[in-house]
Formats: structure tokens, sequence, C-alpha cells
């Protein structure tokens, strides 16, 4: 009964209660927070403000303005994608790159692309980089210059995404460059059959090298003997000279027991 006295009496009470509760829809949904790790980009009737909303409370006006909070923290993906070698080989290729967004650029990549700037801004740099850079390589020089490529293409990436002004705090790693395993062990057994060819090359020119060596040691001496006989030839007391120098000061024996006599060099 009294519920409907009051009713009778306050016909417009449903309507105040309405109201009051969108006055306070209205009041608590004018501030809003970004944290610090966030920036805010605010839109009025779908218009994308440039300027980028800090940290902290805020405030916007309701059903009017809408906020979208965008990360400023350094973000790292891992991708593993495919490239072909100068000589059409598939290279399987795992990369991980961290990037952060800038902060003042947050309203421009929302305008852009929303939220999903690293499927349509990051990845297709990072791929068309990576085809651009192994593309000048053939696949068997990338086995043995795996590090130069890596660097190649860490270079090539980040000054694009640089260049774009959207990121910053980038850094890039090429984890791993693989082939298929046939033809990977293929390209492994050309180098080995390639060094083992080297070094018998090797072997041969050293073996060619000692026996010139030999020649000439041999042909040396040889001069020395020729020129030792014509001196000798020359002048006989050459011998007795020599054989004074190779004397150790004993005086040979013979069977009749006495000592040899001794050449007489003075004559």
């Amino acid at each position: 009964m009294s519920n409907k006295n009051f009713q009778l009496k306050n016909p417009k009470a449903p309507l105040y209660v309405l109201i009051a509760v969108l006055v306070l829809i209205c009041f608590f949904g004018s501030f809003y927070t970004i944290d610090t790790q966030d920036r805010g980009v605010v839109s009025t009737f779908g218009k994308i403000d440039p300027e980028p909303v800090g940290d902290g409370l805020h405030m916007k006006i309701p059903f009017v303005q809408k906020v979208k909070k965008m990360s400023i923290q350094v973000q790292k993906v891992q991708v593993q994608t495919e490239s072909y070698t100068r000589d059409m080989q598939n290279a399987s290729i795992v990369y991980a790159l961290n990037y952060s967004l800038a902060p003042d650029a947050v309203a421009q990549v929302y305008a852009r692309v929303g939220k999903n700037y690293e499927k349509t801004i990051i990845e297709p740099v990072v791929l068309g980089k990576l085809k651009d850079v192994i593309g000048t390589y053939d696949a068997a020089s990338m086995v043995g210059n795996r590090d130069e490529v890596r660097k190649a293409a860490e270079t090539a990436i980040t000054e694009e995404l640089r260049a774009l002004g959207y990121f910053e705090n980038i850094t890039i790693q090429i984890i791993n460059i693989d082939y298929d395993d046939a033809y990977e062990k293929s390209i492994v057994e050309k180098q080995v059959a390639e060094q083992k060819a080297l070094t018998a090359k090797n072997n041969t020119v050293r073996i060619e090298e000692e026996a010139n060596q030999q020649v000439i040691a041999a042909k040396a001496e040889a001069e020395a003997i020729r020129i030792k006989a014509q001196a000798m030839a020359s002048n006989p007391k050459i011998v007795e000279y020599e054989a004074v120098l190779k004397w150790d000061g004993h005086l040979p024996t013979y069977n009749g027991g006495g000592a040899l006599p001794f050449i007489n060099i003075g004559k």
C-alpha cells in the first residue's frame, strides 16, 4: 500500500533514478588512467587525436571520446620464415626481434594500422630485407659465411625500421639459417672434398719443393767436389795439407813394428 502511495505521489521517481544513474555513469566515465608503460590514443567521433596521452589520470567526454591504450614496453617476437638464395635454394630462417613503439608515434601507428602493427608494418620490413640480403648469396657460400649474412640482414632491417620513425630500441638477431638436410649434407661433403684436394695439392707442392732443394744441394755438393778435385790436381801439396789437418797426433803402425815415417811437407 505504501509503495502504491509513493508511486502516486512521485510519478517521476523512475525518471529521477534513471537520471541519477546516468549522472554517475558520466561522472565515472569521464576519468581514465594511463599506466607508465602505456600511452593513450584519444578518438572523438572516430577522429584520432595526433597527440598521444601520457601516464596519469585524465578526463574525457563520455560517449563522445574513446581511449585506446598502446604499450610502449619492449616487445620480443621470434619468427620462423623462408627465403630463397641466389641459386634458388630454400632457406629456413629463425629470427628474434626486440622493439618498442616510440611514445610520440603511438597515435600515428594506431591511426594507420590500429594495434596490428607487428603483422602489418614490422613483419613485411623484416621479410623484405631478409630476402634482399639472402638473395645475394649462393646457398653454399651462406653455409660458410652465416655470421656475415646475419650481420648484413640485421643492419638492413634495423636501419629500415628506424627510418619509419615508429619504433625504437630495435635489435634483431638471426638465430638460425637452415636448409634441407640432404642439401646441407651435400654441401658439407663438397667442402670436405675440396679441403682434401687442397691438402693434397699442398703436399705435392711441398714434395716438389723438397725435391728441388735436394737437387740444388746435390748440384752444390758436386760443384764443390769438382772444384776441390781441380785444386788437388793442380797442387799436390793440398793432399798433404789435408792429411795434416786430419791427423790425430798418433803415427800409424805397420806389421814391421815401427811407426810409419811422417810425410815430409818441408820439401
